[in-house]
């Protein structure tokens, strides 16, 4: 085999709008399917995106044996559900973000996968940028000193909430599930570090049952505070900046896989303004999973990765809720 055959479970926008144009740009990756809970709709999507196969309900997808893998694009309460099922029908998962709701979903998730000998990931595709990891790179060798602090958000305005997935409490909506998992995994990657002690506030705007706007503290072993913003209701930002003892490091769109990353220093260092040109990170996310299906290679991001960020979201929600600060579980 020398392409991972992948199949589109769900008609979501994600999926169709960034997951499905990186399928065609990779080098051992192709669609063969879609699916949706009706007939219609996939069959609709399949024509207008041109994709050979579709399936009125999840369960055919996964039962055809001609199809290797599945990118999970379903709402957020659903991951867990599908995911076991993909992987006790043999198929590996690439799982959007965040992946599951809670620690303990997860570890099902996972041990379903690893039961069944199959590859789940979650799909955050901002670790793949260069401007993350020369952030991380130079937070390591101490071009900034210690950290004290990070200042990250994933904020925009959704015009009409109704109808949407993000404002259901019954998929596990959310401005915090939805975009503040980023903001909370942009910290803890480029720290390469776990927080250990989180504080929260959140409100619903409009009766929703879901947050709306969301800010989260979390506290790491060495002291490093980050401060996490998501909202659903405030003009779009998406941005990260680390503060050290010696200088300053900013990303003013983890979006925008171009760059640049700004650094500015406290002592006679001229400040820098990187450049930092990355192939596009759906792309670079696809052919590393595929790679790792086909040659049995470890990925770079395994699913534990997952666990661990769903860990400190779940500790977040727990601390908004109690309104004192709640210790992030062991995972």
């Amino acid at each position: 085999m020398s392409v991972v055959r992948y199949g589109l479970l769900s008609t979501a926008q994600i999926g169709i709008n960034a997951h499905l144009p990186a399928l065609r740009k990779s080098e051992n990756s192709e669609v063969v399917s879609i699916s949706s809970r009706g007939s219609a709709k996939a069959k609709a999507a399949a024509e207008e995106h041109d994709i050979d196969r579709w399936y009125g309900s999840y369960e055919e997808q996964l039962a055809d044996p001609e199809m290797d893998a599945v990118i999970n694009s379903l709402p957020n309460g659903m991951h867990c559900e599908w995911t076991i099922k993909a992987a006790a029908a043999g198929k590996h998962i690439l799982c959007e973000k965040p992946l599951a709701v809670t620690a303990a979903e997860c570890r099902r998730m996972i041990d379903a996968a690893a039961a069944n000998g199959v590859l789940l990931v979650e799909a955050f595709t901002h670790r793949w940028s260069g401007h993350l990891r020369l952030a991380r790179q130079r937070i390591a060798e101490g071009a900034i000193g210690k950290v004290a602090t990070l200042d990250s958000c994933l904020c925009f305005t959704i015009a009409e909430p109704e109808g949407n997935v993000r404002f259901s409490p019954e998929l596990v909506g959310g401005g915090m599930w939805d975009a503040g998992c980023y903001a909370v995994y942009a910290c803890r990657y480029v720290l390469d570090a776990e927080p250990v002690t989180v504080h929260a506030v959140s409100h619903d705007s409009g009766g929703w049952g879901v947050d709306t706007t969301f800010c989260g503290m979390m506290q790491f072993a060495d002291g490093a505070i980050a401060n996490c913003t998501a909202s659903m209701e405030q003009p779009r930002r998406c941005t990260l900046s680390v503060d050290g003892s010696t200088g300053r490091i900013e990303i003013p769109d983890m979006f925008d896989d171009e760059g640049p990353v700004l650094i500015c220093y406290s002592d006679e260092r001229e400040d820098e303004e990187v450049a930092t040109p990355s192939p596009g990170r759906f792309v670079v996310q696809l052919n590393e999973f595929s790679e790792c299906v086909l040659t049995g290679k470890s990925p770079e991001f395994p699913a534990a990765d997952g666990l661990r960020n769903t860990a400190a979201l779940e500790a977040l929600y727990r601390a908004a809720e109690s309104g004192r600060g709640e210790p992030v579980g062991g995972v």
